[in-house]
């Protein structure tokens, strides 16, 4: 198995980020808003390179998906540079199809926020997870890149999936 040929240092940050995506799953909207508010902000300080104005997927995750998808769950306190007028518009549909294709094309960076903000959904993610709250996923969608991955990925580890991600996806190799 995956895990066998990890370091201890290694299994150990796995099994506290699979821990973290559990008591976030457990969350309400509310506070999952909230913390996923956090988390967005954490990786904002952490990357101020990615800057607000910019047009990567990684600042657009930070700056303006996360900001929205929180507003939706119940945050109403966004900082004047969380507006993004291109992303308030869009319906939850087209707000969870966004968040989709930008998680499958962000890059990786070391900061702890990040690296739980852009987990693959099929492991737990907690921006895949609030976006499932807002408009769950719906089995066969094809324009869906969550449904789509999530799919997959309960195929083979042969897991019921009925269009969003649940803690009973389990650890299979991160």
């Amino acid at each position: 198995m995956f895990r066998e040929l990890l370091s201890e240092e290694a299994r150990q940050s796995l099994d506290a980020m699979e821990r973290e995506c559990a008591r976030l799953h457990r969350l309400t909207d509310q506070w999952l808003a909230a913390a996923l508010l956090k988390l967005a902000r954490q990786a904002q300080a952490d990357m101020p390179d990615l800057g607000q104005h910019g047009h990567t997927y990684d600042s657009r995750l930070i700056w303006s998906l996360i900001p929205e998808v929180s507003r939706r769950l119940g945050t109403v306190r966004l900082l004047p540079a969380e507006f993004d007028l291109e992303i308030r518009p869009l319906s939850d549909y087209e707000l969870r199809i966004r968040v989709g294709n930008t998680l499958y094309n962000v890059g990786r960076a070391q900061s702890a926020a990040w690296k739980l903000l852009t987990r693959d959904c099929a492991n737990g993610n907690p921006t895949a997870m609030a976006v499932d709250r807002l408009c769950p996923g719906v089995l066969g969608d094809r324009d869906d890149p969550l449904v789509k991955r999530l799919t997959e990925v309960a195929f083979h580890r042969k897991v019921p999936f009925h269009g969003v991600w649940a803690p009973s996806f389990g650890r299979h190799g991160d």
